[in-house]
This record gives C-alpha cells, sequence and structure tokens, in this order.
C-alpha cells in the first residue's frame, strides 16, 4: 500500500499508529521529532505525513511549514493532544500552514484510518 511516516516524540504513540496502519497493509517509518522526520522526509519520500505538534527540538508547526516549503502535494496529518492551552489552536493554525486533515488527541483507530484512507485517494 503505502509509505508512511509518523513523527511524534511519544513511543506509545508511534507504537500505535504503526500497528494500526501496518494492520491496514502500510509500509511505516517512525520519527521522533520534526527535525528526524525532516531527515526521514527527504531520505524516504512518503507517500503520507503524520505529525504531532507539541514536541522537543523541532515541533510540528515548523515541520510542516518545512515540509511544505519542499513539497506541496504530499498529504500531511497533524494531530494534537494540546499541551497546556488545548489542541483547537494548534491544529487550526496546522490546517493554516498546510495540514490536510487534523486529529485530536486521543483519537478513535476510525478516525485515523479513515483520514489515512482519504487523503490517499484523492
Amino acid at each position: 500500500m503505502a509509505r508512511i511516516l509518523v513523527i511524534d516524540d511519544d513511543h506509545a504513540v508511534r507504537l500505535t499508529i504503526q500497528v494500526i496502519l501496518e494492520r491496514e497493509g502500510h509500509e511505516i517509518i517512525c520519527a521522533t521529532d520534526g527535525d528526524q522526520g525532516l531527515s526521514v522526509f527527504a531520505s524516504t519520500s512518503p507517500q503520507l505525513i503524520i505529525t504531532d505538534i507539541i514536541m522537543p527540538n523541532k515541533e510540528g508547526l515548523d515541520t510542516i511549514m518545512q515540509i511544505r516549503a519542499r513539497d506541496a502535494t504530499t498529504p500531511i496529518i497533524a494531530m494534537s493532544g494540546g499541551g497546556r492551552v488545548g489542541n483547537a489552536d494548534f491544529l487550526k493554525m496546522a490546517a493554516r500552514l498546510g495540514a490536510n486533515e487534523i486529529l485530536p488527541k486521543p483519537f478513535e483507530r476510525q478516525d485515523l484510518t479513515a483520514a489515512v484512507q482519504r487523503l490517499l485517494a484523492a
């Protein structure tokens, strides 16, 4: 199916997404922050990117901007639990910066798989 890059500093979240999407037949490549995600993006050409917003080193909004500066077409799903300010503001900003879909954490398995299917079908 598709090669998908998952960027999240939380190991449990990365693993959960990886298991869900591998069961759907996708190849998953993981990165722990935006810096690593940008490096992996450049070397693997994923067909879809799923990124957290709040991460150390390079956070997700900056990661989305840098990906969009290099590639306007690879679909991006942004996700966030929001931290102290709530996830809605971060997710709205992610959409303005180029994320094609947004998912508030925690999300249901079906919400994730439906977003992935929509973006890969587009």
